[in-house]
């Protein structure tokens, strides 16, 4: 038997106002961040790859690279752009280490992973 779904209107009235949880936004908006991530590593190990059989293409002249951070500057803000694009590109040393991240205060930070990048962004909210 086929199941009637009520409209949302229906349920609690016309004239009331639905608005999503702070929570389940938070969350919606770190998936999309990690999904983001995900998809710029992708597109930095083509580039690794490619370099290794001489495709070589200065990172500035590369016309993905200055939409991606165009992009990233509009949605995050010029401060979480440079930290995210130097995690993406700059952040793993030739040898597959991490490079720390230096804070304002002068603290080192290993960030290995997005969610790691993502919690530390979080703390330039608001700035």
């Amino acid at each position: 038997m086929k199941e009637k779904f009520k409209n949302l209107g229906e349920l609690v009235g016309r004239h009331s106002k639905v608005e999503e949880n702070p929570k389940s936004l938070r969350k919606k908006e770190e998936v999309f961040f990690l999904e983001l991530m995900g998809q710029l590593c992708q597109i930095e190990a083509v580039g690794a790859v490619l370099s290794t059989v001489g495709f070589q293409m200065n990172r500035y002249e590369n016309p993905f690279y200055q939409s991606t951070k165009m992009l990233l500057e509009k949605y995050y803000g010029e401060v979480k752009s440079e930290i995210i694009l130097w995690w993406v590109f700059d952040s793993i040393s030739p040898e597959g280490g991490v490079y720390p991240l230096l804070d304002e205060d002068e603290n080192k930070h290993i960030l290995k992973t997005p969610q790691q990048l993502w919690k530390f962004l979080k703390r330039y909210d608001g700035k």
